[in-house]
């Protein structure tokens, strides 16, 4: 069981990526994420950085992975970027377990359905109880994959439980034949 145990504790972690083109939402999500679980926080500032990011880093499926993303982005000369539906096409490409939350203000909230068909876990608004629903969002992301993650363990135990009983039946058989 101590096994389990160690397994356990590599397992649960949250990696959560910040892709916001405003520093401001990016500071008051990066102070104000609350896991119960240890995590770790990476702000990129665009589309562009995020997904070189994915490209260059070999990310673990075994921890639980959300990318909270951002509609619109815009250079040093106020011209538009790769947007939020881009960057989350991009992502379900390259790194298709990554979990995506996009976050919308008031002007873009038409994109919810289109997005949650591209793979987007949850649109939340960028309002008062943003903070609130993306934690939320995000234990309940780490519940599930948990969860899939035991029973994946277990069929695995099972296997090998009954791989051993054949085995030592087999043996036991086969001794009592040659005596």
């Amino acid at each position: 069981m101590a096994g389990m145990d160690t397994l356990d504790m590599i397992r649960r972690k949250i990696a959560i990526y910040i892709v916001d083109y405003s520093i401001e939402w990016s500071d008051i999500l990066f102070n104000g994420i609350e896991c119960s679980e240890p995590f770790v926080i990476k702000k990129f500032a665009n589309g562009e950085e995020f997904i070189n990011f994915l490209k260059t880093e070999k990310l673990s499926k075994r921890i639980t992975h959300v990318a909270l993303i951002g509609y619109t982005f815009y250079d040093e000369k106020n011209q538009t970027l790769m947007n939020g539906i881009e960057i989350l096409e991009s992502l379900k490409k390259i790194k298709p377990f990554v979990n995506a939350i996009m976050l919308a203000n008031d002007d873009e909230q038409e994109y919810g359905g289109y997005v949650k068909k591209l793979g987007a876990v949850a649109v939340i608004n960028k309002d008062d109880s943003a903070l609130l629903r993306i934690n939320n969002h995000i234990a309940l992301l780490f519940s599930k994959q948990a969860l899939a993650q035991r029973k994946k363990d277990f069929k695995i135990a099972l296997y090998i439980w009954i791989g051993t009983v054949i085995t030592i039946a087999s043996y036991l058989l086969i001794g009592y034949y040659l005596i």
